[in-house]
């Protein structure tokens, strides 16, 4: 009869996955669930007691109970025959089940919850499972399957007793609820599932204790199997559990059950009756599939055929949905293929049973030994009787021999390691692919990375696997493979590929070297240069880079100076470059508080603290070897396994042979925590086995013996450590445990004082002195010992190992005796000397800082106990000498020098509090300092560089992590409270200081270094979670980062005040500290590190440099400072700006306000349009978004309205000639705000200038927001005045505001001139004072540079360009008037009215402007234009004088030859082109010949003179050769042909004067005829006007605004002349259509389109022939007969054919009443069309026969309706364009004309 076995899931308690077992049967060949215990064991033992014997796993049941073993029959069915059942029972609501069932239903949720949580929670998974199947639903008759009842019942199997569990059901037996077989089913089904997560997790992640072979594989296989198989049995409609239950059977190699699952998963909803039916889900489309391949394996073709399969058989599953076809992929699958596994050999049962217990043992070392046995010590196996022997892992004497070989070949290749680089730009390594099974094994190397090699799970483990650099794989190097290697093609040999190469192939070193060029570069000039700046002041502790390269690439220890000065370098570069967790840990962890002391709150507890740190020696690193893990390992292991050994000798001789290597070897920290542990818990056996071995042993000999008194020796050592330990002032061991410990160490030394002193050896070998020296530290080590007893005690000990004269004895192994030797000793006596000062000490009142301050300053500071006397480090041993100084004193200064540095920095910062607490902010600086130094200094002691390499490290660690704290408190006092800081600082404190900060420097920048190699590439990091970019590597190198960011900031301030202290030592200090920050800053930003500690650095560069002004070159090493800061770049300087990765930040008022000074100078010293294209100018926008808009005050507001009225008064005569002597002023007043400093720079003015000069660069096409520049630059300007007018230039500038406003008014359009002139007379006014104020300002404040000379030239020209534009149209004086100006005056008449002053007539405007010109030529002698319109001034002048009614003003007439002169001199200075493509500049060339033929008509020339003249010119006619001019004739026929000449040079036609003037001098206003006339308009027609009239007026360079709108209305009305006289019609009616439609385009349009329509008018009449005043002729003709004439008209004037010139002139006048749009009065048009109509009527209405219309209207009788009117109605005629009919005046007999009538024009 087969029985249900009992599944176990067992979980190991080393924290690795569950596997399962059964109890009271093992699989063949399989493992037992745990050590030391027999199966028959497990099974008998209760739960509970299971768990209390378990070791190492605990075993978690999870399984279907077994039916009662009573002969079928279940007790719980059982009823007694003597009882009568209670027939009330059933009256009773039994809810049990119901209770029951709601229970397992949470333990299923609980288990399922745990289960979905992973591997971690698998152990309390398997416990929960076991709970779930323990509840009683499982004990139910319906929750045993049908099959397990007929198999326990064979009489059940009958179809009256067959029980159905019906899921379906709404209630099951017994009234149990439908949720019963639901739980069943999914407990079943999920539990399955857990023993497959657990073998999947085993797989993935395996350990050596409990191996998952094929046995114990296919024993969790069976496991699962039953469990899914009673799943099925409570449903058998889950498609997905058939195909795992399949999947289950074929790894267990069952083609049968796999093969009947998959056919029930693909029928489970189908009829296998019905052909081709299409798979209903998905999982049974894989059920299919799996089938499919498993029949064709079988070769089955008649289970293919079945139409069930024919949808598989036909489709083919895709790719895609394939690969999820097997549910479980890590299982095997012997079922692929018809080959039978291999027969095993000899099966379990068959071999012998071992009734010893195995001990598990991970790796094959002393060390994993020793945990093993301690954790068998610990185990509910204990110390028992029963032999146990060791389950080791096999070892293959090939790959030992490789790592051998290896190793040896390590020792000769150079290697690298992996450090980070930024975050941002971490260097992460080629992750390795590699089997779930392996586990990769860490190398890291000195010089190369080595990524990880894949250690077979049978071959011994090892934490470190060393690699050759040389030939090796790609993929075990971590280097991605090539894309040949990826597509699996035949690699090409290593000659070619080696052949194809030389000529392309690069040294890595040399690009290495390339790559890191500035990196040495920035860092050789920056060592160089700050050690230079330390030497001379006496410290040369920084050294070179050249030689901290040496010292980071150097491992070997070259002298004792050498070793001291770099221990700590090369410790952060190996810290770097083996980064893990527990380093992480230890740095991130660390408090910086308590590894300084200042967190200690109790009483006692710098007392304990020094008590602490007296005791504590730290380990020195010998000679002696490492110990051993492998050596004798074999022997000891082989002996264990081939006797019958328990457990407590198998501990004894462990210990014995480790302990045998205490003195001469080195233990790892694990290992002596192992020895430890074994000799504390197994205390009592070993005590017991030694006496007996000792008995022994004096039996046996000597050998043996001193092998026992060394082991004796070496335990009483270690129970002291131990005691020592759990007893110090920080313990909290509890007291049970202390008491324990004590008996144990009483123990071992009373059983050494027996074995030592018995002994037949010298008094001072060594073993005896180390068991004195136990003996004096055991007899000190109580607390009722007096101090007396105890420094007497260590005195003679110190007296004894001085006269033993022995070499000091180091005790590696031991952390409170790691030396015996005098000085050992001697310490001892002075901790103990000063203890009674020291307790004094620390008792005092925390409340009283000054007694705290007094007590401790003379012990910390030895200079101000002894102020006489200078003592230094090197007088402190011998302060005897200063006699005035107490013993007490000078002992406790030598205990301090020789004592722990954390006793020191308790002090120190016990000290800082006392003085923070009464806020001497000075001294608190200095305490800072000093622990700096001294934890520095600790790097360079021979107590650290002697001691281990890990806790050398470690305590490395520690003290960056305190210095971290220190740096950042130290630096903030220096930069915040500069002023004060350094008052008590004096040169030795600034000398020891900067000693200290350039040994960290040192330190700091090898991780630098490290980090430039990892960012070119050389030094890879390794592919592990601690440098991932997450990891906490790239924490813990930001950290560093900005360490030493702060250790160079806290370095140039010592350095600063060093230099303020001694001045004579630096010629040039603030060169020296601006070249000081430039190169620290340069070697930052090169490795984008000047972000880290919040840009400390650049902000305390920044303000320094503000500060350092005057240096030259100033922008040079502020410019990188504000782009890191600011991304402003002043774009100036002979560097260019780096990226230094630096997040910017809003550019702060106060650094704005700090830099607008040299930002001014820096934006003057370029011209304007180059810094509109400068990085400065975006600089310069910024800056001022940082200063915000100015506030106004009462005194600004005050400014800014006095300037105002001044620009709107007239222009006084009297100001404008003051203005030359200085003498014109507006009243102000002074204003301080917090813009002042801003505004007296001239910041404000830039501005303006700025939007100014942007305004003018632009090249304007049209009017728009172009504008928008110059009024910024207006309004800034303005703001400017309101601060200071004493400034010139910015009135000018303001002026020329003015003028540009002025100009974009008129150049676009005559709008402004026609309709607004106010406008234009304000802003000409406003000009015209700014240039006033600016003239009258620079006379009283401008330098006499060429700058300056240049600007008031230019000031000139402009001044006197606004003076003349203004006198001449279209502005045509106005802006001189005081019509608007008056003043009230009383006189004999009574009161009246006065202009304020006199106009200045045109004469004396263009007087002043002449002058301007002539000043601004004083300067710029060679500017054509100023020769150009100083000529046009004079020529005005001269034309002009006999105008003015004074004749002093009349005296200043200029001649003609200066009139001349200046046309000439403008000829001689004109730009000459440069190559044919470049048009000349015509205008001086055409003035001339146009004021010497006005000379010439004139008479003031003769017309020979003025030939003369003009044939000298350039551009002379005929090329200059002499011409003979005899009278006026000839004269004009030589001035058209120069003209015409000179026209011919503007190919562009450009200068349309000319062209106008020829039509001036051709056609004569006095003598007009019609050749002239014809002639003039030919010549307009060439280019001024098209054939369709078209005007084409272009605008010349040199042309002044709105002089077109002038030129326009001037041709226009000339042209309207000729057109008059040629009696050209056409053309007028062209030329009137084309000006109509440029209605802004002309200056006065209304006169100029006046005299177009009576021009057009009048040539209408001339050419109809109608007479003026013809509408006489309808004042006697009755009303009737009127009406009746019209109709005639009408009707006549309908028809096509009709051709009479007054009808036409009717029409044209129609049209042209619809063109003038009432723009011109009417009047001349109705005119014109009644008398149109007169003329018809008289002409021709008469002679038109009656139409039949008047005819039968002449018949009627009455009144007649309305008439039509037709076209030649007269009301049509008269009707206005908009519809409304024009009133007619009408004239009846003997009645007067209602209006007077105008003569018209006849011709």
């Amino acid at each position: 009869m087969l029985s249900v076995p009992r599944y176990l899931v067992c979980w190991s308690s080393s924290g690795s996955l569950p596997w399962l077992g059964k109890s009271g049967e093992f699989p063949v060949g399989s493992e037992e669930p745990r050590a030391g215990l027999k199966p028959k064991v497990v099974s008998e033992l209760g739960w509970d007691e299971r768990l209390r014997h378990s070791v190492a796993p605990t075993f978690l049941e999870a399984r279907l109970p077994q039916p009662p073993d009573d002969g079928g029959r279940d007790p719980s069915t059982f009823t007694a025959l003597n009882i009568e059942p209670d027939d009330q029972v059933n009256d009773e609501v039994d809810n049990t089940k119901e209770l029951q069932i709601e229970d397992a239903l949470k333990l299923y949720q609980a288990a399922l919850k745990l289960h979905s949580q992973g591997p971690s929670a698998y152990s309390e998974a398997a416990q929960a499972y076991m709970q779930l199947f323990k509840s009683e639903i499982f004990k139910y008759p319906e929750s045993i399957t049908e099959f397990d009842r007929i198999h326990l019942n064979p009489e059940l199997e009958l179809p009256d007793h067959s029980f159905a569990l019906d899921l379906d059901a709404g209630v099951g037996a017994d009234g149990a609820p439908s949720t019963l077989p639901q739980i069943l089913y999914l407990s079943h089904k999920n539990h399955g599932q857990f023993i497959l997560d657990c073998v999947k997790s085993r797989l993935n992640h395996p350990i050596e204790t409990a191996v998952l072979d094929k046995p114990n594989l296919d024993y969790q296989s069976q496991a699962a199997l039953h469990s899914f198989t009673l799943a099925l049995a409570s449903d058998q409609s889950d498609t997905e559990l058939w195909r795992k239950t399949a999947r289950v059977a074929a790894s267990l190699g069952s083609r049968r059950i796999s093969r009947y699952c998959l056919e029930a998963a693909v029928e489970v909803d189908d009829d296998p009756t019905v052909a081709e039916v299409d798979p209903a889900s998905l999982e049974e489309g894989f059920a299919g599939e799996q089938l499919k391949e498993q029949l064709e394996v079988l070769s089955d073709d008649t289970a293919l055929s079945h139409p069930v399969m024919a949808p598989f058989v036909k489709k083919v599953m895709p790719n895609f949905l394939a690969k999820f076809m097997d549910p479980y992929p890590f299982m095997p699958d012997p079922t692929k293929s018809l080959a039978y596994p291999p027969m095993g050999a000899e099966s379990e049962d068959e071999k012998g049973t071992d009734t010893r217990i195995p001990i598990p043992v991970g790796e094959r070392t002393w060390t994993s030994i020793g945990n093993a046995l301690c954790e068998a010590v610990l185990s509910p196996l204990g110390l028992s009787g029963t032999g146990i022997f060791f389950e080791l892992p096999e070892v293959r004497e090939q790959l030992l021999e490789l790592a051998i070989a290896e190793d040896q070949i390590m020792n000769d290749v150079g290697t690298t390691e992996s450090p980070a680089a930024e975050s941002s730009e971490t260097a992460l390594a080629t992750p390795i692919t590699s089997k779930s099974d392996d586990q990769p094994a860490e190398v890291v190397t000195t010089t190369t990375t080595i990524t990880t090699v894949p250690v077979p799970e049978d071959a011994p483990r090892r934490s470190s696997v060393t690699l050759p650099t040389r030939k090796r794989s790609q993929s075990t190097a971590g280097i991605r493979e090539t894309p040949e290697e990826d597509s699996g093609a035949q690699k090409r040999s290593k000659r070619i590929r080696n052949r194809d190469n030389t000529e392309g192939s690069v040294d890595p070193a040399t690009q290495f070297a390339e790559q890191l060029k500035a990196f040495v570069q920035a860092d050789q000039d920056v060592f160089a240069f700050v050690n230079g700046m330390l030497t001379k002041l006496g410290v040369d502790d920084l050294g070179t880079f050249p030689e901290l390269q040496a010292a980071v690439s150097n491992n070997e220890k070259i002298d004792r100076a050498e070793t001291v000065t770099n221990t700590a370098v090369r410790d952060l570069r190996d810290i770097l470059r083996t980064w893990d967790d527990a380093k992480a840990s230890t740095f991130v962890n660390a408090n910086a508080a308590d590894v300084l002391g200042s967190s200690v709150a109790t009483a006692n507890a710098g007392l304990a603290g020094f008590l602490d740190a007296s005791k504590s020696v730290t380990q020195k690193v010998g000679n002696i070897p490492l110990f051993s893990e492998t050596d004798g390992l074999s022997s000891f292991s082989t002996k264990v396994a081939e006797n019958w050994t328990p457990l407590q000798d198998v501990v004894y001789d462990w210990l014995f042979a480790v302990l045998l290597t205490y003195r001469n070897t080195l233990w790892s920290d694990e290992l002596k925590v192992a020895t430890v542990r074994l000799i504390s818990y197994v205390n009592g056996d070993i005590f017991s086995r030694f006496l007996q071995e000792i008995d022994l042993a004096y039996l046996g000999g000597d050998a043996k013996v001193a092998q026992m008194e060394e082991v004796a020796e070496t335990l009483f050592e270690l129970h002291l450590d131990i005691y020592s330990r759990i007893t110090n002032p920080n313990s909290i061991v509890p007291h049970e445990t202390r008491v324990m410990t004590k008996e144990r160490l009483d123990r071992w030394a009373e059983i050494t004082s027996d074995i030592i002193p018995s002994r037949k050896c010298d008094q001072d070998d060594e073993l005896s002195l180390r068991y004195l020296w136990a003996s004096v530290f055991y007899a000190t080590m109580a607390d009722n010992v007096s101090r007396e007893h105890k420094v007497l005690c260590w005195t003679d000990m110190q007296t004894l190992l001085r006269e033993s004269e022995k070499p000091s004895i180091e005790l590696q192994n031991n952390a409170v005796i790691p030396e015996i030797s005098a000085d050992a000793a001697e310490r001892e006596v002075s901790r103990l000397t000063t203890m009674d000062f020291f307790f004094n000490l620390f008792q005092t009142d925390k409340s009283d800082p000054i007694a705290i301050i007094e007590t401790l300053e003379p012990v910390l500071d030895p200079a101000s106990a002894c102020a006489p006397v200078e003592v230094t480090d090197e007088t402190i041993a011998n302060s005897e000498a200063a006699n005035n100084t107490p013993a007490t004193l000078r002992d406790m200064w030598k205990f301090l020098e020789s004592g722990s540095p954390s006793l020191r920095l308790f002090l120190w910062q016990r000290l800082r509090e006392a003085y923070a607490s009464i806020g001497y902010n000075t001294k608190v600086f200095s305490c800072h300092l000093k622990s700096i130094e001294i934890i520095v200094g600790d790097l360079r002691t021979g107590d650290y560089v002697d001691s281990a390499d890990e806790p050398r490290r470690h305590k490395l660690l520690l003290w960056l992590k305190a210095l971290d704290d220190l740096l950042v408190k130290s630096l903030t006092i220096a930069l915040n409270d500069a002023a004060t800081c350094f008052e008590i600082i004096d040169e030795r404190h600034l000398k020891s200081t900067c000693a200290a900060i350039a040994q960290l420097n040192r330190v700091l920048h090898s991780a630098a270094v490290f980090d430039d190699e990892v960012r070119v590439g050389m030094t890879p990091l390794p592919a592990t979670p601690a440098y991932s970019a997450q990891g906490s590597f790239n924490g813990f190198i930001n950290k560093l980062r900005e360490m030493q960011v702060r250790t160079w900031a806290l370095q140039y301030t010592m350095v600063k005040e060093a230099m303020t202290q001694n001045p004579e030592l630096f010629s040039t200090p603030d060169n020296d500290l601006a070249d000081f920050l430039a190169h620290v800053h340069y070697c930052l930003g090169l490795r984008k590190c000047c972000k880290a500690s919040n840009k400390i650095f650049l902000k305390m560069m920044k303000v320094e440099m503000i500060r350092l002004k005057h240096v030259d070159k100033w922008e040079d090493y502020l410019g990188q400072v504000l782009f890191d800061l600011y991304g402003v770049r002043l774009g100036v300087g002979i560097y260019l700006l780096e990226d230094h990765g630096c997040p910017t930040e809003a550019l702060d008022r106060r650094t704005v306000l700090n830099i607008a000074d040299q930002v001014i100078v820096l934006a003057n010293r370029m011209p304007m349009k180059d810094l509109l294209k400068h990085e400065l100018r975006p600089t310069i926008e910024r800056m001022q978004t940082a200063v915000g808009q100015a506030k106004s005050t009462p005194q600004m507001l005050h400014n800014l309205r006095n300037y105002t009225e001044y620009l709107k008064t007239s222009i006084r005569p009297l100001d404008m000639y003051k203005a030359f002597k200085g003498q014109v002023q507006v009243d102000s007043l002074p204003v301080i705000t917090p813009e002042s400093p801003l505004a007296d720079k001239g910041w404000y003015f830039l501005l303006g200038m700025i939007a100014l000069t942007k305004f003018r660069s632009q090249k304007r096409l049209g009017p728009g927001a172009q504008t928008d520049d110059m009024r910024v630059a207006a309004t800034f300007i303005r703001l400017q005045l309101q601060f200071s007018a004493d400034h010139w230039e910015t009135w000018y500038r303001l002026a020329q505001c003015f003028d540009y406003e002025l100009e974009e008014e008129v150049m676009w359009s005559a709008d402004k001139i026609n309709n607004h002139r106010a406008d234009l007379i304000r802003l000409q006014r406003g000009a015209i004072h700014c240039y006033v104020m600016a003239l009258s300002t620079a006379v009283r404040t401008a330098d006499d540079s060429f700058a300056t000379a240049e600007k008031l030239s230019e000031m000139y020209f402009d001044f006197g360009m606004r003076m003349y534009a203004s006198s001449r149209e279209p502005f045509g004086m106005e802006a001189f008037w005081v019509d608007e100006f008056e003043k009230h005056m009383s006189g004999s008449t009574g009161m009246y009215k006065k202009p304020l002053h006199d106009e200045m007539t045109r004469y004396r405007v263009w007087k002043y402007a002449a002058t301007l010109f002539r000043k601004s030529l004083a300067d710029k002698p060679n500017r054509w234009m100023t020769h150009f319109m100083l000529g046009k001034c004079l020529w005005k002048m001269f034309v002009k004088a006999a105008d003015e009614w004074d004749p002093k003003v009349k005296a200043t007439k200029p001649s003609m030859e200066s009139v001349v002169g200046s046309f000439v001199k403008a000829i001689k200075t004109v730009p000459k082109p440069k190559d044919g493509r470049q048009e000349p500049i015509l205008e001086p060339h055409y003035k001339l010949v146009s004021i010497v033929h006005k000379l010439v008509m004139l008479g003031a020339m003769q017309p020979q003179a003025g030939a003369n003249l003009l044939q000298q010119q350039p551009f002379a006619y005929d090329k200059g050769e002499p011409v003979v001019i005899d009278d006026q004739v000839e004269w004009e026929t030589f001035v058209l042909k120069s003209l015409r000449y000179l026209r011919n040079a503007d190919k562009q036609h450009w200068h349309h004067r000319m062209i106008a003037r020829v039509a001036n001098i051709l056609f004569d206003d006095e003598q007009s005829d019609v050749i002239q006339a014809s002639a003039a308009r030919t010549e307009f027609k060439e280019s001024i006007f098209t054939k369709t009239m078209h005007i084409q007026v272009w605008k010349p360079d040199a042309e002044r605004p709105g002089r077109h709108c002038v030129y326009m209305e001037r041709y226009v009305r000339f042209m309207n002349k000729l057109l008059v006289i040629l009696n050209d019609k056409f053309n007028m009616e062209q030329l009137v259509k084309r000006v109509r439609k440029k209605a802004n385009d002309f200056q006065r349009f209304p006169v100029v389109w006046s005299d177009c329509c009576t021009n057009y008018l009048r040539l209408i009449r001339r050419e109809a022939q109608i007479p003026p005043n013809m509408d006489d002729v309808f004042k006697n003709i009755p009303h009737d007969e009127f009406e009746d004439l019209c109709e005639r008209l009408n009707g006549w004037a309908s028809d096509p054919a009709v051709l009479h010139p007054v009808l036409d002139a009717l029409r044209e006048a129609q049209e042209f009443k619809k063109l003038n749009q009432n723009q011109m009065k009417p009047a001349p048009i109705d005119d014109l069309i009644n008398d149109a109509f007169a003329v018809l009527y008289t002409q021709v209405a008469k002679t038109l026969p009656p139409t039949e219309q008047s005819l039968a209207r002449a018949q009627l009788d009455g009144e007649s309706g309305p008439r039509p009117m037709g076209p030649m109605s007269l009301n049509n005629l008269v009707m206005d364009m908009n519809g409304t009919q024009i009133p007619v005046p009408v004239t009846f007999a003997g009645s007067e004309p209602s209006r007077p009538r105008k003569l018209g024009n006849q011709v």
